[in-house]
């Protein structure tokens, strides 16, 4: 089973892959908050965030053979990007799933609380599931379970609910803003490949301890228990 670990910038890195390198890539970037609140380790600023991102997009949509889901948040600094990227793709967005969080931070005074993110999944064909009724909504808590020095893990649920639903066991997985390998960790435990990406000297340390405490196991059908 692949496993492979990139330490490096992620446009970089997947400028030396081929196209269709990969089954599927399920990744989620910074969010450009620009308060600097979740990494210890990481400056959530990027002066062109809408190129960044379509440049990020343009080179998952290229090495993926199926979908990319692309995991992010509308807020406050980055809304007017968010929006244009899915006007820009319109043509090859198949769904948006929207992952609602029971206990989001709430927003002061009388500002509409924040409570969900969008999954964006490109594609040139039709996003099929593996499961009978698969809604296009996604309901966890937020991560409890944050390291002190990253507090945007997410939430393992989420990932294990798209590597269940729309890969099959040998497939290979691309995410190429890893973090701390929640999605690494997801792909391992449900016997699936898995490359990842990650620029950060600390996060890619914590990725490699986590991969490596990681088993490959059975629990793709606990998983499909709870969620069908």
């Amino acid at each position: 089973m692949v496993e492979i670990l990139l330490h490096g910038d992620c446009i970089d890195e997947m400028k030396k892959m081929e196209d269709d390198a990969v089954d599927f890539s399920f990744t989620s970037p910074p969010y450009n908050r620009k308060r600097n609140d979740k990494y210890d380790h990481y400056d959530d600023v990027v002066d062109d965030y809408y190129g960044w991102m379509c440049n990020v997009i343009d080179e998952l949509i290229r090495v993926t053979k199926g979908n990319v889901f692309f995991n992010i948040q509308k807020n406050f600094y980055n809304k007017k990007d968010v929006f244009g990227i899915i006007g820009k793709y319109s043509d090859v967005i198949q769904e948006i799933i929207v992952w609602e969080k029971t206990n989001p931070m709430p927003a002061s005074g009388g500002s509409i609380t924040n409570s969900h993110e969008y999954i964006i999944v490109f594609g040139n064909e039709a996003l099929v599931s593996n499961n009978t009724y698969t809604k296009n909504i996604i309901t966890t808590s937020v991560n409890s379970n944050m390291p002190k020095n990253h507090k945007a893990v997410m939430h393992s649920d989420v990932s294990d609910w798209v590597i269940t639903n729309f890969t099959s066991e040998k497939d290979t997985v691309l995410d190429c803003f890893m973090g701390t390998a929640t999605t690494g960790m997801s792909c391992k435990s449900m016997n699936r490949g898995f490359i990842g990406i990650e620029l950060n000297d600390t996060y890619f340390g914590i990725s490699t301890n986590n991969m490596t405490k990681t088993k490959q196991s059975n629990k793709i059908n606990m998983f499909k228990e709870l969620f069908n």
